[in-house]
This record gives structure tokens, C-alpha cells and sequence, in this order.
């Protein structure tokens, strides 16, 4: 493994020429993540059986990786500012792989829950890195293009993981049961590691400073004061704690953002700069960020909820039965970056209203057949919901960042990602309450789940005129001058 350098090897105009092929494999390091996030819940079943885990163990397994990787994102985007994203990066990727192998070779529940939160972290180190190494490494003409894969690969990931854990736990590999799903990193993540070693160039801000452990702390407490009551809270009953942990965040939020201020005023190089919040493009996206997510993530859990246990599919019919959206939005968000340069927020708009009407009309389709509904009814409507999201999601992203200096570009992206997990978890929560709440009042599955698509209609019209809150165009002029110029790996150097 090659040791970054201070030598920079460029096209003419500053480029690094290996920047498509760096781009190629940080995609398969963040694939880690976008598929790891979803493959295990279809092998809970399994878990339970082989580890005698209860009810609640199996809910850590899933939520200890969901808690660490949120609550590690706006932190990990800055230590990559401060000490070189390339080298974050692969610290990210080598946490993730050696977690994996703990995972897959865990005695007990309580080992695999401990491995699945520093899997969190790594994820979080790759995931911002990789965000930040795009906006850095890209000029203006070529950043929608590499935002429209990353797209498109989020949504084929939001299918491949339940199919592809379906797939290897009914083989059995090597009688493993489920200890694949987290084996398979292992490959994966060593191509990754060799091929990020060898292509991706380095970079930092060039006013790096020491990390703000007082703001860490600060952003941490009032992350986690809002992220464990929303995962943990349906679970068990909403307890007047978890309103009064929820309400506890504002002032932790308002306390970190005043130390925010006077930190940036004191030596400039705040953890989150306050700067960032006073572009338009920045918190108005921000805000449609929340909505968004929490929309589409609050769609797929008691979708796959309904599917399986309403419906009886087995985790591989659930995982195929979703193919039609994540291949929708994979087409769209593959050209949705270019598009939106020329579109701006009118196509964002336009997506937001494909995903209503594939949403209604998804809405009606299970009101008329009921419980015998099969995969074919519901895959039209998918397709469609699916296609708009692509519109929305990928440019989405891009337009966030844009006008983003480089040296704030973890930071910025370590903001982005703290965003989308915490409207994820708020859409979770809300439309599961809603969801098994209806059940519980002797609702059909079918009945329940027509029912919360109005909710889900609902939110999806927020969205629609939240685009609105938009420029018309983007800036797409981040200050390059901000950061130290991206290195080359220079042959033959050391480990």
C-alpha cells in the first residue's frame, strides 16, 4: 500500500487524472455500507435461532449500526478535512472489513452488537470521505456525473441487500447460515482498499486546526437526545422519557451552535462552520433533505413489514418484490445530476410529483385487491414512485453541496448524512407508530398500509413545495483555493 505524498500529478487545469478510476472504487467502498444497512434485517430470523437472542437483542443488532453510524457522521466528515480524506478513507475501509469478520465469527449477541456499532463508524468514515473526495476531486462539468452514479448505486442498493442476503442464507454457504452477510464484505472491502490505495489522491483543508472535541461532544449529546428516542421509542410504548430526551436536544443544539460561532470566530475551523447554514441552497436543501428521507424510509419499513408478515413473501420474494423501485430509481438518478444543471429545482419538483402520483395510485392498487395482491400488481407503481425518486434524491445531494468551499467539504457532508439519518429515523418512527398502531386496532394488513400511504402522500407533498424554497439554478463554484491541492500516491513510498 503506497503512502500519500506531497508530489501532484495533474491534467492540464489542475485535474488529477486518475479521478474516474478513484471514483470507481470509492463507489465500491460506500457500497459497503448502502448495502450492509439493509442485508441483515432479512437474517434476524436466523439470528435469533442460532444466537437464542431475544426480541429486543435482535433489535441492537440493527440499531447499534444505525446509532454509531449517525451519531459518528458530522465528526468523521471533519477529522477527514483535518487529517487528509484519502487517509480517513482508508482507515474507514479497513474498520469496516475488520469488523465484518468479528460479525460473521460472533460466539454470541453481545459480541455481534459491539462489531456492528464500530462497523457504524467505519461506515461513517467511508461515507463522508467518499462524499468529500467527490466534491474535491471533480470540477463543476463532471460532478453530476459522479453524483448520478453514487445515485444510481444507492438505489440499486436499497434492493440488492435484502435479495442478496435472501440468496445467501437460503444457499447456506458452507453451512454458515447467516454469517455471510457480513463475510461477503471481506472481498469486496479488500478491492476496495487496494484500489482506493492506488487512485484516490489526497486532500485537506489548508486552515486544518485541531478537532473541536467540545463541539463533538456538544453534537453528539444533542444528536443522540433526538436519534434513541425515535429508534427506540415505538418499541417500547413512547415512555415519558423519551419526549423529555427528545425535548432536551434544543438546547443542546442551541448551546453547540453558539459555541460554534465563537469557535469559528477564535481560530476558524469550527467542527460544523456557521457559514455554511447562511447559503440558501445549503439549509433549504437541508430541510427538504429531512422530509425526503423520512418519507421514503417511513415507505419501505412497514412496506417490508406488510409484504412479509401481511402477505407471507419469504425475505428473497420481499427483496425482488422491491426491485421495480430501486431499479426506477437507479435509471433516474444516473442522468438526474446532468439534468438538474439544465432544470434546476424544476426537476426536483417534477420528481417529487412522480413519486406522489406512483404513491396514490400504489395507494389505490392495494385497496383493490386486498390481501391478494401478488408482486405484478404492485410493480408498476413502484417503477414509477421509484423513477421519481431518482429525480429528486441524486441531484438532490448535489445541489446541497454546491457552492460549498472545499475545506469545509467533510464537514458540509458530514452535515448532509447526520440530516438524511435523522429524518430517516423520524419517518421510521412516525409512520411505524401510525402503521402498527392500525394494526392494533384489528385493522387488516392491507387496510393499515393503504391507510399510511396517505400519510406517505402527505409527505411527499411537502416535498413537492419544499423544492420551491430552492434557487432556480445552483452555484457551482466551490473555492478551490480553500483546500490543499489533491496528491498524487507516489510510487514505490512506503506503508
Amino acid at each position: 500500500m503506497t503512502a500519500s505524498a506531497s508530489v501532484t500529478v495533474t491534467e492540464p487545469g489542475g485535474l488529477d487524472p486518475a479521478r474516474w478510476r478513484a471514483a470507481v472504487f470509492v463507489l465500491v467502498a460506500m457500497a459497503l455500507d448502502l448495502i450492509d444497512t439493509s442485508i441483515v434485517v432479512v437474517a434476524l430470523p436466523g439470528l435469533q435461532q442460532h444466537l437464542h437472542a431475544s426480541g429486543a437483542t435482535l433489535q441492537w443488532v440493527v440499531e447499534a449500526y444505525t446509532l454509531t453510524f449517525a451519531l459518528s457522521l458530522v465528526t468523521a466528515g471533519r477529522i477527514g478535512d483535518l487529517l487528509g480524506r484519502r487517509r480517513v478513507l482508508l482507515a474507514g475501509i479497513v474498520l469496516f472489513v475488520v469488523a465484518s469478520l468479528s460479525c460473521g465469527a460472533a460466539p454470541d449477541a453481545g459480541t455481534l452488537i459491539v462489531s456492528r456499532a464500530f462497523q457504524g463508524l467505519g461506515g461513517a468514515l467511508v461515507v463522508t470521505q467518499g462524499m468529500s473526495t467527490f466534491q474535491v476531486s471533480f470540477p463543476d462539468r463532471e460532478r453530476a456525473r459522479v453524483f448520478g452514479l453514487f445515485g444510481a448505486l444507492s438505489g440499486l442498493s436499497s434492493a440488492l441487500g435484502p435479495m442478496l442476503g435472501g440468496l445467501l442464507i437460503k444457499t447456506d454457504l458452507f453451512g454458515l447460515s447467516w454469517r455471510p452477510i457480513f463475510l461477503i464484505n471481506l472481498p469486496v472491502g479488500l478491492v476496495a482498499l487496494a484500489g482506493v490505495s492506488t487512485y484516490v489522491s489526497d486532500s485537506r483543508a489548508s486552515a486544518a486546526r485541531r478537532l473541536d472535541l467540545m463541539g463533538v461532544l456538544l453534537v453528539t449529546a444533542a444528536l443522540l437526545a433526538v436519534l434513541y428516542p425515535l429508534v427506540q421509542g415505538r418499541e417500547l410504548g413512547w415512555p415519558g422519557w423519551s419526549f423529555a430526551l427528545m425535548a432536551a436536544s434544543v438546547p443542546l443544539a442551541v448551546a453547540f451552535v453558539r459555541y460554534e460561532r465563537a469557535k469559528e470566530r477564535r481560530d476558524g475551523f469550527a467542527l460544523v462552520p456557521p457559514a455554511l447554514f447562511e447559503r440558501r441552497t445549503f439549509t433549504a436543501g437541508l430541510t427538504l433533505l429531512t422530509v425526503f428521507f423520512g418519507a421514503v424510509a417511513g415507505f419501505f419499513f412497514p412496506f417490508t413489514y406488510y409484504l412479509q408478515n401481511g402477505l407471507g413473501f419469504s425475505p428473497l420474494a420481499a427483496g425482488l418484490a422491491s426491485m421495480p423501485y430501486a431499479l426506477g430509481a437507479m435509471t433516474t438518478s444516473a442522468v438526474a445530476p446532468q439534468a438538474a444543471r439544465r432544470f434546476g429545482r424544476v426537476l426536483l419538483a417534477a420528481g417529487a410529483a412522480v413519486m406522489t402520483a406512483g404513491t396514490v395510485a400504489l395507494l389505490l392498487t392495494v385497496r383493490h385487491y386486498g390481501a391478494s395482491i401478488g408482486t405484478w400488481q404492485l410493480a408498476p407503481w413502484l417503477l414509477v414512485t421509484g423513477l421519481g425518486m431518482g429525480l429528486v434524491a441524486s441531484p438532490l445531494v448535489q445541489l446541497v453541496l454546491s457552492g460549498v468551499p472545499d475545506r469545509d467539504a467533510g464537514a458540509a457532508s458530514g452535515v448532509l448524512n447526520s440530516v438524511n439519518q435523522l429524518g430517516s429515523a423520524a419517518g421510521v418512527a412516525v409512520l411505524g407508530m401510525l402503521f402498527f398502531g392500525l394494526l392494533a386496532g384489528r385493522r387488516s394488513f392491507s387496510t393499515s398500509f393503504s391507510e399510511v400511504l396517505w400519510y406517505e402522500t402527505g409527505l411527499l407533498t411537502v416535498t413537492f413545495l419544499l423544492v420551491f424554497l430552492l434557487p432556480v439554478r445552483a452555484v457551482l463554484h466551490p473555492a478551490p483555493e480553500d483546500s490543499v491541492p489533491p496528491s498524487r500516491p507516489e510510487e514505490g513510498a512506503p506503508a
